[in-house]
């Protein structure tokens, strides 16, 4: 028995059986003229993983990886896809990363510049996706979010009843399975000494899957519900109701208001789903990915904004009701 405990070690080597893991993030999105992939690979080391992590050369792959995405192509009536082109992927170097948990403000990402086709009443579009590191093959792929049809339908929204709920409405995009919806309010101070300052206040309407609650389909359009009290409550928020330069004068100029939505594929909901904080204590979060040999989510993406105008009565109520914040009808 003492030969047998004394013969024994509990020194583990955690980094014994290291095994390169390859995270892969990309969104194909039609309406942009250069799509990026970011290919990264998980890191396993001594000492601090938040020191490790602003280290480019732990994130980052040696070289070049060959990657590829191949178009395929099927009438819209029919589920037999054609292979129409194929093109390669090259790497550069962005500039402008903000600051987090991981290296910046340089990032390597892959890019390319061939065009995205979007839906059409005639065809619509799949995209695969292939990564050859070496040792290992990773495929993914996904069909395109986006394509005729998809539009804002509301002509001006209205806020002017604090106690009322009011409807905005849009045609469904095609295969979109998430939307992220937002209204941005624009305005301009004029301070004392004249100069003029563009102001824009973001309002976040939306930003979850079709299927929950709150967004309701009707004759192939969408009614999303929003209260109308929350765009004067964002203003007050906003400005700092209670310490406004009262020497400031607000302007409103015609078209104030741009609503902009975001639609996501499949994939991408899967992804957000998966992802969101559990309601319970007791977490056991699944991973989620479609990236065949890695981890990490390839999926497509499209938007549609439209400008237009605050109602007349809630640009009289916005003037007449908040004396104090100073706006005007601009001309």
């Amino acid at each position: 028995m003492g030969i047998i405990l004394q013969s024994c070690s509990t020194d583990v080597d955690l980094y014994a059986d290291y095994k390169d893991i390859t995270i892969v993030y990309g969104l194909l999105d039609p309406q942009q003229d250069t799509n990026f992939i970011k290919i990264n690979k998980a890191f396993l080391g001594p000492g601090n993983a938040f020191e490790i992590a602003q280290i480019p050369d732990s994130c980052n792959y040696p070289g070049k990886l060959d990657c590829k995405i191949t178009e395929y192509r099927a009438p819209i009536s029919s589920a037999f896809y054609e292979k129409t082109r194929e093109f390669w992927l090259d790497t550069i170097t962005i500039h402008d990363k903000e600051p987090g948990l991981f290296y910046a403000p340089d990032q390597l990402v892959y890019y390319t510049t061939e065009r995205i086709n979007a839906n059409s009443r005639r065809f619509k579009y799949r995209y695969d996706l292939q990564i050859d590191r070496g040792d290992t093959l990773l495929t993914s792929s996904t069909d395109v979010v986006g394509g005729e049809g998809f539009a804002i339908l509301n002509p001006v929204l209205d806020f002017s009843n604090y106690s009322d709920t009011k409807t905005l409405r849009w045609n469904a995009c095609p295969n979109a399975f998430v939307y992220d919806v937002k209204v941005n309010f624009y305005y301009t101070e004029i301070i004392p000494s004249g100069d003029s300052i563009p102001h824009c206040i973001e309002w976040r309407l939306r930003e979850k899957p079709i299927q929950e609650a709150g967004l309701d389909m009707e004759n192939g359009s969408y009614n999303l519900s929003y209260s109308t009290s929350r765009f004067f409550s964002n203003l007050a928020d906003e400005m700092g109701s209670d310490t406004l330069d009262q020497r400031i004068q607000r302007k409103v100029f015609e078209p104030s208001l741009e609503v902009i939505i975001s639609a996501g594929g499949e994939e991408l909901n899967n992804f957000i789903v998966i992802n969101e904080p559990a309601n319970s204590v007791l977490q056991n979060i699944p991973e989620y990915t479609n990236i065949s040999g890695g981890y990490g989510v390839f999926s497509s993406r499209t938007h549609i904004s439209k400008k237009m105008r605050l109602s007349t009565a809630t640009m009289v109520q916005l003037i007449n009701n908040h004396p104090n914040w100073n706006f005007s009808q601009g001309r």
